[in-house]
């Protein structure tokens, strides 16, 4: 039997877990701990306890990211990002089917540039990214484990930046984005930037129905890959 051990950030959002309305499940992309029987694993553990449940898979902004690394150059890295984030939905949707699990959406960010929630936090963050340097450093910061060094050049910070403000609007106010009275961001492995965010360190803070959950697999490794 799959046992998912799930902590909440603060006492918030323990009161929002206890409410079981919703769970974001963040799946990454090129991320061996996303396998399809974890994918399954995770999927069954949330809609065994929350009303309604949603998966969240990269957008093509991970291309950035790949580049920004060192792996691939730029056009390559967008045909890499292009299949990683297909192979991951794929995975997922597999794990929905095998769990008949038709009710459960997925989505990337990409999908959500439709919705104005979703569209007005990102111009948003691009705007405190330009002009707040508090914002901006701890941003930068977050990037680090990302590209596996604790000095990221400027030209990799350009590259894998998209990459992160288009996940925080998720962490922020996915009630907004999705409609729903409250939710939370769950991944299996709690997020530097998550961390400042609810400890009141940045110039943003996320919606009152808004909390973020570690969500991990007893006995699997989390792993530092993003």
């Amino acid at each position: 039997m799959t046992t998912v051990e799930a902590v909440p950030l603060t006492a918030r959002c323990a009161r929002i877990f206890s409410g079981r309305e919703h769970a974001l499940l963040g799946i990454s992309a090129m991320n061996g701990y996303f396998s399809l029987g974890a994918i399954t694993g995770l999927l069954g553990w949330a809609r065994g306890y929350f009303r309604r449940v949603d998966v969240l898979v990269p957008g093509i902004e991970l291309a950035g990211t790949l580049a920004a690394r060192g792996d691939l150059p730029p056009h390559k890295a967008n045909k890499k990002a292009r299949a990683a984030i297909n192979n991951t939905r794929n995975r997922v949707l597999h794990a929905l089917s095998a769990l008949e699990a038709a009710d459960v959406g997925v989505y990337s960010w990409t999908d959500l540039h439709d919705r104005p929630a979703y569209t007005g936090l990102r111009r948003r963050l691009d705007e405190l990214y330009l002009g707040d340097s508090v914002f901006r450093e701890l941003c930068d910061a977050a990037l680090e484990p990302v590209l596996g060094t604790s000095r990221p050049t400027p030209d990799q910070v350009r590259e894998a930046i998209p990459f992160l403000l288009s996940e925080l609007p998720l962490m922020l106010d996915t009630p907004a984005i999705l409609e729903t009275e409250s939710s939370l961001f769950c991944y299996p492995r709690m997020l530097p930037v998550a961390k400042w965010l609810y400890a009141g360190m940045m110039p943003v803070y996320p919606s009152a129905g808004q909390g973020m959950l570690t969500t991990r697999l007893t006995g699997i490794d989390a792993g530092e890959n993003h």
